[in-house]
């Protein structure tokens, strides 16, 4: 009942403000909808970036954030987007399958740099020359504003965890398919639990490992039952997280405020890189003053994850769903992000 009345208050206010163009060029409040919690690294960029376009706004454009699903569900984020309903809205790809299945893409190549300023270089290249995602965007009728990431994929056991080869024969929660499919490969006996429910999974033994960007398990405090971790940076949190913006409001944003929240998406973007170093770095060492085991995967044990045979299976599985659908050229969009990824990668040699 909560949510509906506040979903109705701004569907009034929406209607408040296409009436009253005078004082909306003057003034303009943007809705924004998260379905995470303002907490660590999606704090800090969140923080950063909205402090940001007030500045080179001039303070003509104010954010008004809801965190922590206050408005929206995961689920529910981009339809409510799409709508009108808000403004600006945290979007993961994964969520919307349907809407958006080309940028399932991301993950069938887990291996990469280990540097934000590359990784982020990967996606906006992708983006910019694989015509697929920006018609994927179109059609949902949302602008890409800010691209954010979440920290390396971890894994965090309730038992002792050296290398990839310690999870064979274990069970271990992925949170998606393509995850789950190379904890296959790994030999592990692959479980699906829904995020909220992986604490008690990990603390009644329902599952013996956990593998997720190394934040957000930090996050939800994992690491209490799950006290053995294997990290590093190379295998990546593939996937690219977003904060869009509805497309028909932006059209309605003047020009120059148009560039003034350009400009505070890039500050925040190259500013970034510090943030995702800092918090890989700070959760390494509260783990460890927490009583926590940190070891680092090998270079052996992220070629063994990015097993290209397994990989090679996984990505013709993509391409024919996607034609089942009447959705084509996927492998030849494979095949650029391929190259535009390795380039990525040869970046930090």
């Amino acid at each position: 009942m909560k949510r509906k009345l506040i979903v109705a208050g701004l569907m009034a206010i929406l209607c408040i403000s296409v009436f009253s163009g005078a004082s909306f060029a003057k003034d303009i409040v943007l809705r924004l909808s998260d379905h995470d919690v303002l907490g660590g690294l999606k704090g800090q960029i969140g923080t950063f970036w909205l402090k940001e376009i007030e500045k080179q706004t001039e303070g003509k454009v104010k954010i008004k954030a809801y965190w922590g699903g206050t408005l929206f569900s995961a689920e529910e984020q981009l339809k409510a987007l799409s709508d009108g309903v808000v403004d600006i809205a945290a979007i993961y790809p994964d969520f919307y399958p349907k809407q958006l299945p080309l940028f399932g893409a991301f993950w069938l190549f887990p291996k990469g740099p280990e540097n934000w300023e590359n990784i982020r270089w990967i996606y906006k290249e992708s983006i910019a020359k694989i015509p697929e995602f920006d018609r994927e965007l179109k059609q949902a009728g949302v602008k890409i504003l800010l691209m954010e990431n979440g920290l390396p994929m971890s894994y965090m056991a309730r038992y002792p965890i050296t290398s990839l080869k310690d999870i064979k024969g274990k069970k271990w929660r992925a949170g998606d398919r393509w995850n789950l499919k190379l904890l296959e490969n790994q030999g592990a006996v692959a479980i699906s639990v829904p995020w909220g429910d992986c604490y008690m999974a990990l603390e009644t033994g329902t599952v013996d490992g956990i593998v997720s960007n190394y934040d957000g398990m930090h996050r939800q405090k994992f690491d209490e039952p799950a006290k053995n971790i294997l990290t590093g940076k190379a295998i990546g949190w593939s996937q690219p997280m977003f904060y869009c913006v509805n497309q028909k409001k932006w059209d309605s944003i003047p020009k120059e405020l148009q560039e003034g929240i350009l400009r505070a998406t890039e500050i925040t973007e190259k500013a970034f890189s510090e943030m995702y170093n800092g918090e890989f770095d700070r959760i390494v060492e509260a783990e460890r003053k927490a009583g926590c085991t940190v070891n680092f995967y090998s270079p052996e044990d992220v070629d063994s994850w990015a097993d290209e045979t397994c990989l090679e299976g996984l990505r013709e599985i993509f391409c024919s769903e996607l034609e089942e659908d009447g959705i084509e050229n996927s492998r030849e969009m494979l095949e650029q992000m391929k190259a535009i990824i390795d380039e990525g990668i040869a970046k930090e040699k």
